[in-house]
């Protein structure tokens, strides 16, 4: 059921990043609201679910843009270890962990797109790229987090504790 909801949220993502996220860059940087949902989705929901999400998304991307087709499921693959960081409750908040590893995401992403490219023939800018690609987008997307982390985690204790009822009732 909870992919009824997802689906076309997703697609919503990725449509958004494609037609809007170019023309709002932040120091040469573009957001990647995509990656931001499905992290938070992976850090809410666990790395099962996301598992089922990133491939049906990043191709629905590859098919909309003139990337090739994959090379997004392939820079979002790093999302569903990353995921595993909820398992070890390293501060009190979860908060804090979710916006560190969208951060390292958002970086881990920017790294298998470029080398993807490069393998392609393209010219990436690799001396450039840490101060004018990974780093700004990692900050940007992680001001991006609460916007879709704070919603899924309401929705999603919302959801579960109908479910709890439903069993005890």
């Amino acid at each position: 059921m909870r992919y009824v909801f997802l689906g076309p949220l997703a697609m919503t993502v990725v449509l958004l990043q494609v037609a809007a996220a170019p023309y709002f860059p932040l120091m040469g940087a573009t957001a990647n609201p995509l990656m931001v949902l499905l992290m938070c989705w992976a850090m809410v929901r666990g790395p099962r679910e996301a598992m089922v999400l990133i491939p049906l998304t990043a191709v629905f991307k590859d098919l909309i843009t003139n990337d090739p087709v994959g090379i997004t499921v392939l820079a979002l693959l790093p999302i569903v270890p990353l995921a595993a960081v909820r398992e070890r409750h390293l501060t009190q908040s979860e908060f804090v962990p979710i916006v560190v590893v969208v951060a390292v995401a958002s970086i881990s992403y920017h790294l298998v797109y470029m080398a993807v490219l490069t393998s392609l023939g393209e010219d990436i800018p690799w001396v450039q790229s840490p101060l004018r690609v990974l780093l700004p987008a990692a900050l940007l997307d992680a001001v991006l987090t609460p916007l879709f982390y704070l919603p899924l985690r309401w929705v999603t204790t919302i959801t579960e504790s109908q479910a709890r009822l439903r069993v005890v009732g």
